[in-house]
Parts: C-alpha cells; sequence; structure tokens
C-alpha cells in the first residue's frame, strides 16, 4: 500500500490527562469512544494513517489517501445526524468502510428510524464498500428496512483489539471476589426498555460497589467525575437517581472511588486487578473480558441486548428482574456462578468473520491467524 488510509471516527486515544473536563471533551463525552477508536487502529497498524484532522478537503483526501476507515458506533438514531461526513465524502472518489456501525432504540418491536442525512451517509458507504461491518442483527434489519444489504454482522470492533483469535476467561477470583469495579449508565436511562427498573438496579449495583470497596470506572458521567476531581457538590439529579443509597455514602464512595483512563493502556492495567465488573456499560465490561477478566453486564437497551446477545456475554436483562426483585445479595452470588464458554465460543467465529470483512474491503491488518 503506497498511501496511507483516512481514519475518521473514535479517537484511540487522549493528549490530556490532568483535566478531565477538557479530556472528557476530546474523548467525544464518552470516554468508551477511546476503545472503539484503539480496537480499529490496533488491527491496521502498522500500515500508514492519517486522521480526518490531519486531512483538509475531499481533494486532499483523493490525493493523498488510498481509501476512508469509519471506527463507528450507534449512528443509527432518528437524532443522530451524520450529513457533515457524507458531504465530505460525496466529494470523494475513495473506497469507504465503516466498521461496528449500530442501531438505536428503546423499542425493538419496531424499524429504529435513521436520520435522512445519516441515511445518505449509509446508502453512500453500501456503494462504496463490499461490506458494512455492523454491531448485531437488529442493525442489520434495521439497514435492511432502508434498502441496505451488503453487511456484515461482527459485533464492535473494540471486540478484536487484542489481534488473537481466541480469548480466555479467568474466573479463579469469582469465588471470594475480593477485587470488584462497577460502572453506570446513569446518562443514558432515556434509552432503556424499563427506565424505572434500569434506575432500580443501578441503585443495587451502587450498593454492591459501596459494600466490596469497589472502584468506579466513569465514561460519560461527568457529574460524578467532577465530585471526585474537583470535589463537587452532590448534584441534585445524581441523588435524586441514586435515592436507594444514603447521600453521604454516594458522596463518598464517588470521591474516593471513581477512576477514569486516557488510553487503553492505563484502562486494561486497571481491570486486570480486579476479580470481576459488573454494569450497564458495555465497553466498561468488554475491556474487562479483552484482558481475561470475567464482566457481568446488565442489558437495558437496544445496543447492550445486541451485542450481548451476538457475543454471548453473560448478562441480567433488566425487563427479567420484578421491581424490587434484585439486592446486591443476589447480585454477589451471581458473579460467583458465571461462565464464559459460550462468549469463548461465540468470539472465536466472529474473530473469523471479522478477518473476512477486513480481506472484502481490501483492509490491510495485522490480525494472527
Amino acid at each position: 500500500m503506497n498511501r496511507p488510509i483516512l481514519i475518521w471516527g473514535a479517537p484511540s486515544g487522549l493528549r490530556t490527562t490532568d483535566d478531565v473536563e477538557a479530556a472528557f471533551k476530546q474523548s467525544g463525552n464518552n470516554f468508551g469512544n477511546v476503545l472503539i477508536g484503539h480496537g480499529v487502529r490496533a488491527v491496521l497498524e502498522p500500515y500508514p494513517l492519517l486522521e480526518r484532522t490531519e486531512v483538509a478537503t475531499p481533494e486532499e483526501a483523493n490525493e493523498r489517501c488510498s481509501q476512508v476507515v469509519i471506527p463507528a458506533a450507534n449512528f443509527l438514531w432518528k437524532d443522530f445526524d451524520f450529513g457533515f461526513m457524507a458531504d465530505f465524502l460525496e466529494k470523494t472518489r475513495l473506497p469507504v468502510a465503516m466498521i461496528g456501525v449500530g442501531a438505536q432504540t428503546n423499542d425493538r418491536t419496531q424499524t429504529s428510524n435513521i436520520h435522512p442525512n445519516t441515511l445518505r451517509l449509509m446508502k453512500l458507504v453500501s456503494e462504496r464498500s463490499s461490506r458494512i461491518g455492523v454491531r448485531g442483527f437488529y442493525t442489520a434489519e434495521v439497514l435492511a428496512a432502508h434498502g441496505i444489504h451488503n453487511v456484515e454482522v461482527i459485533g464492535c470492533p473494540s471486540l478484536y483489539s487484542t489481534r488473537l483469535p481466541s480469548l480466555s476467561i479467568d474466573t479463579g477470583g469469582l469465588k471470594e471476589l475480593k477485587r470488584l469495579s462497577i460502572n453506570l449508565s446513569r446518562r443514558v436511562v432515556r434509552h432503556s426498555f424499563a427506565p424505572e427498573r434500569m434506575r432500580e438496579i443501578e441503585n443495587v449495583v451502587l450498593q454492591l460497589g459501596i459494600q466490596k470497596g469497589a472502584s468506579f470506572v466513569a465514561q460519560d458521567e461527568l457529574d460524578e467525575l467532577l465530585l471526585a476531581s474537583k470535589g463537587t457538590a452532590l448534584p441534585p439529579q445524581v441523588a435524586q437517581y441514586f435515592s436507594s443509597v444514603p447521600a453521604d455514602d454516594m458522596v463518598a464512595f464517588f470521591r474516593e472511588r471513581t477512576r477514569w483512563f486516557p488510553s487503553v493502556d492505563t484502562w486494561s492495567a486497571h481491570v486486570r486487578e480486579q476479580d470481576a465488573t459488573i454494569g450497564t456499560r458495555f465497553h466498561g465490561n468488554l475491556i474487562s473480558l479483552l484482558n481475561g477478566v470475567p464482566a457481568l453486564m446488565i442489558v437495558h437497551d437496544s445496543r447492550t441486548m445486541e451485542m450481548c446477545t451476538l457475543m454471548n456475554i453473560p448478562s441480567v436483562h433488566v425487563s427479567a428482574v420484578e421491581p424490587g426483585g434484585l439486592t446486591a445479595q443476589a447480585l454477589q452470588e451471581r458473579l460467583h456462578t458465571l461462565s464464559f464458554a459460550e462468549f469463548e465460543s461465540s468470539y472465536r467465529s466472529l474473530y473469523r468473520r471479522y478477518v473476512a470483512l477486513l480481506a472484502a474491503n481490501g483492509l490491510p491488518h495485522n490480525l494472527m491467524h
């Protein structure tokens, strides 16, 4: 390959590491984006890459680049407008590969709507690539309903960032469970299948975290991050959401136990010290699995359901929990019994599918066989 790949999407790391607000903004307002961006770049390196910020115009892209790769997220939602991306790419002549696009909805009985400008982008990508890498079968159904059929179901590209054809999860620490990491999605509860049930369950997760002296890994929970980093007062919306937890306990926990990570390496180092992770953040749990650490996912919306179903990640579905029917003790007992044989098997199959997707789109990679 003579000319570099133009990569346009989630970052793989952050320049700022001492100011949480600046780092949060650089991440695209979600530190989980770093895992997505790293996942794609990890398998394309050491081949030459150019970031979108390094290419000023579509004409420059035509001149300097061989193709475009888009590490995607849940683009397919009625309020997400990616017209700016379509406008730029329409003026190029380059092949375009999109990896990991997903649909977002809180009602799986209906086909998710797509913003007209984002649909314009998806049709362009469909025309300029052999296959679009989508997060799961629901996303494939959504695109098919809009006339786009050349897709490959591969999950999230962050799944393959180890570049290894198999993964093995060490469950040896689950019995005593001395070191636990939790994650929460309070800010996106409106996406949930059952918002009030999700709130109840996240209260239980926080209670378990406080009992176990767990760490709390924040992704887009800026209020909690500021509690920890700048000693701000407890925001009313946080106190109201976690109403089952005493305010003093909540403040002490968030101030003392909150962690955030500007890179995949520092995040991975943290999870390797844990016996397990649990929570509602998909990437907060996936990074544990990538490092061989058990994780239990609380499935609460179409995105988490789609990927957990595809990858066979052990999970608890919010709609399957009766109101008031889950305690911190019951959640801990669920952790004791986790098995990852199905996840490990699914990973091996999906890995082969991902290799095929990259080959079909003419993308060089360093994935191991």
